[in-house]
């Protein structure tokens, strides 16, 4: 894997992160909500920024009520 980043190819988590332009904390709930579903389409659930998002869903659900 380490030869692969070497080549310049990025790793299925890193085109993800790459991808993101906003910060997370500015992102809706539908966003948010789209971005996890997306995530999960692509087997990404173990990420890091996967288990973010989840995170923010419940802030901001938690806000809501």
């Amino acid at each position: 894997m380490t030869e692969e980043v070497k080549d310049g190819q990025q790793t299925a988590e890193g085109a993800e992160q790459a991808g993101k332009k906003k910060k997370m904390n500015r992102y809706s709930l539908d966003e948010v909500n789209k971005k996890i579903a997306a995530m999960e389409e692509q087997k990404l659930t173990l990420s890091k920024y996967y288990k973010h998002l989840l995170q923010r869903k419940k802030e901001m659900e938690a806000k809501q009520q």
